[in-house]
């Protein structure tokens, strides 16, 4: 109950300005501030993208610490079967753009799974930093550059003109806040192109592409790669004949090596048809090579001047793990792994791709044609004539028969202008 004398002081008091912040205290908002800053460093990316769109605090803390995604990667899970989905036609995006269809990514150190909106048909070529490169399969022809957590996306022109390329392979070479430098490049039969953040608009029709002639590269689905160290590219071909250019060239120019390099005589005989993977680790290029069951992995290191493939151990690659795919290959410390150890080999599942982008199913022993599986784990051991333990990986929230689709390696990412 209030006295007189109170009355009195409220009434003497000066009139509350609600625009006026300048000397309240917020001790709940200031509170929740310091307690998210001393939470941050210890939780993980997961965490902060469950709770980002929740508190600006939140975002603002992870900004000011600098909050890093972990470099393992996610796993992006083919799509549903139609038959999952009921056969309903998926939802167009928002303004008429092409239809999407969330996607399941897996954080395998997590166990957890997120699900981001993708473009249903369109093609999946590459992944890196944060970054989805796809393909779309019908008129008008386009790639896309997506982050699939913040929305952020770049279109550009389809490269090869009128006559599509039934097959190519697709590297980001540098993250698109550098508009000086190259960001993009796909090798396809002969020829390299690339283009740089300046030439891309949103209409996709203005972009101009740049070629590079590199004579005798075939694209090839299972032995033919590319990959960037800075802005330099390699390219390989089935015959491990090399191809380099450097895209931060005033005038870029394709080398090339005929490197001194065969596969054991044992293994030729054998009729084995192999998968090659090129990965940078440490700025240095290395070939690894595999039997489609990946039970037989050989590794060597570049020496271009030498043209020569190096047999390398598994001690080569120091505390490392190899993380393989067509498009999103990359060696990542394994501290970051889960409790793998150095030497370890993860490979996503990829079937064959036929000329119309068609998949066959793989089988493997032991009966379990049609259980999912998207990864396999093994060990580098002592060359392509060791042969080793493969464990086929699932995801446990992942229910369904076999499917036909690709699985990526995705390093989740999100730009600093995406935490206010």
């Amino acid at each position: 109950m209030r006295t007189p004398a109170s009355r009195r002081a409220a009434k003497a008091a000066p009139p509350h300005n609600p625009e006026d912040t300048t000397t309240r205290a917020h001790p709940i908002r200031d509170r929740g501030d310091h307690i998210i800053a001393a939470l941050a460093p210890y939780l993980r990316f997961s965490d902060h993208l469950v709770h980002r769109v929740v508190s600006r605090a939140w975002r603002r803390s992870c900004r000011l610490i600098g909050r890093a995604p972990p470099p393992f990667p996610w796993l992006m899970l083919p799509p549903p079967p139609a038959a999952a989905t009921g056969g309903s036609a998926p939802p167009t995006a928002p303004g008429g753009g092409a239809p999407q269809q969330r996607r399941i990514f897996y954080d395998i150190p997590g166990g957890r799974s997120y699900a981001y909106p993708i473009p249903s048909s369109y093609r999946h070529l590459a992944s890196r930093g944060g970054w989805l490169v796809l393909a779309a399969p019908d008129p008008p022809r386009r790639l896309v550059v997506l982050n699939p957590i913040t929305a952020a996306r770049v279109v550009v022109s389809w490269p090869f003109g009128e006559d599509p390329a039934e097959g190519f392979h697709a590297v980001m070479t540098a993250s698109l806040a550098d508009s000086a430098s190259c960001f993009l490049a796909v090798a396809t039969d002969r020829v390299v192109k690339y283009c740089r953040p300046a030439l891309a608009g949103g209409g996709g029709g203005s972009v101009r592409w740049a070629t590079l002639r590199a004579p005798g590269f075939r694209y090839d689905t299972a032995c033919s790669d590319l990959v960037s160290v800075g802005a330099t590219v390699y390219l390989v071909d089935e015959r491990r004949k090399l191809w380099r250019a450097n895209l931060a060239a005033a005038e870029p120019k394709m080398e090339r090596r005929d490197t001194a390099f065969v596969l054991p005589q044992a293994q030729q005989a054998e009729g084995i048809r192999w998968r090659h993977y090129l990965v940078e680790s440490l700025g240095h290029v290395l070939l690894v090579i595999s039997d489609d069951h990946h039970r037989r992995l050989g590794l060597y290191r570049l020496n271009w001047d030498a043209r020569l493939w190096v047999p390398t151990p598994a001690s080569g690659l120091g505390d490392s793990v190899l993380l393989l795919g067509r498009g999103c290959s990359a060696a990542v410390p394994s501290s970051t792994a889960a409790g793998r150890l150095p030497g370890t080999v993860l490979v996503v599942r990829q079937p064959w791709r036929s000329s119309t982008f068609l998949h066959d199913g793989l089988k493997f022993p032991g009966g379990g044609g049609e259980q999912p599986w998207f990864w396999t784990e093994s060990r580098l051991g002592n060359g392509l004539d060791d042969d080793q333990l493969v464990i086929r990986k699932t995801v446990p929230q992942r229910p369904g028969e076999f499917t036909t689709g690709d699985s990526f390696w995705f390093f989740p990412g999100i730009d600093q202008s995406d935490c206010p």
